[in-house]
């Protein structure tokens, strides 16, 4: 599990493409557009037209509601196929915005280039938080700020009580929705998964503060978390089957300059 590497983890991404292009398409058109409008952009800095860079950007949530608004925001990502159901969501949305190719732990962008980094369901992923996190702050303007969104999926692979509870709500959901947000998938719950879900470098690490302590070190300021966004961001079916990993907001910035 050490042992993963990046081309690795991206193409598990790539295959999953579909199911999670399917998940985008019902998030396109609920409630959650505008919910996570709000929660961006209220809580990046006070930039009058503000860049924003989408890291691990998926299907391209993030950029297409975003530059629908008319906020400049490209998306990167490490899976092809990812990015192709994001160009593709994004012309059926009538915009073009840019989607980029990239590992976040060697990112194609000069120092200070963006207002704001955002990323949802990623870090739990990474080979290496503290070069991702170090590349972010380095892509900063500064001011600039971070928000990571993420769980603690990788607890439900290491923590015997917590994965027993996962799969209850599992089949709970199943019982009452029909699927568990994997009708397109074909890894399920496989041991590729449990590879790819942050265990091989997470292991029983808790979040968030593990991570704010990391982003402490490097050089963020002001730095804080919600410990749970899930009231405002999530339906119900979503809190029945994470509600024992809810989803967290770290906010952190860059310092300003002397």
């Amino acid at each position: 599990m050490e042992n993963l590497d990046q081309k690795e983890i991206d193409r598990y991404w790539s295959d999953g493409a579909e199911n999670y292009s399917w998940i985008i398409d019902d998030e396109l058109n609920s409630f959650r557009v505008e919910k996570w409008r709000e929660k961006i952009l209220g809580n990046i800095s006070s930039v009058r037209n503000p860049k924003i860079l989408d890291a691990g950007c998926g299907p391209g949530f993030f950029t297409i509601l975003l530059n629908q608004a008319g906020v400049e925001t490209i998306g990167v990502d490490g899976a092809e196929k990812m990015l192709q159901e994001a160009r593709a969501k994004a012309l059926q949305a009538g915009l073009v915005p840019e989607f980029r190719r990239m590992d976040c732990h060697r990112l194609d962008f000069a120092d200070n280039t963006f207002d704001a980094v955002i990323s949802r369901n990623l870090t739990h992923t990474l080979r290496d938080h503290k070069q991702v996190y170090k590349e972010w702050l380095r892509v900063l303007k500064p001011g600039g700020t971070l928000l990571i969104f993420d769980a603690n999926w990788h607890l439900t692979e290491c923590d015997e009580k917590l994965r027993a509870e996962s799969l209850k709500r599992r089949e709970e959901c199943i019982r009452l929705y029909g699927d568990a947000f994997d009708k397109k998938s074909d890894h399920k719950d496989t041991e590729e998964h449990e590879r790819t879900v942050g265990g091989h470098v997470l292991g029983n690490k808790r979040r968030p503060d593990w991570d704010m302590g990391l982003l402490e070190g490097i050089g963020y300021k002001k730095i804080s978390c919600e410990r749970s966004i899930i009231e405002e961001m999530w339906d119900e079916k979503e809190k029945l089957l994470y509600g024992n990993t809810p989803m967290f907001m770290i906010r952190a910035e860059k310092e300003e300059k002397a």
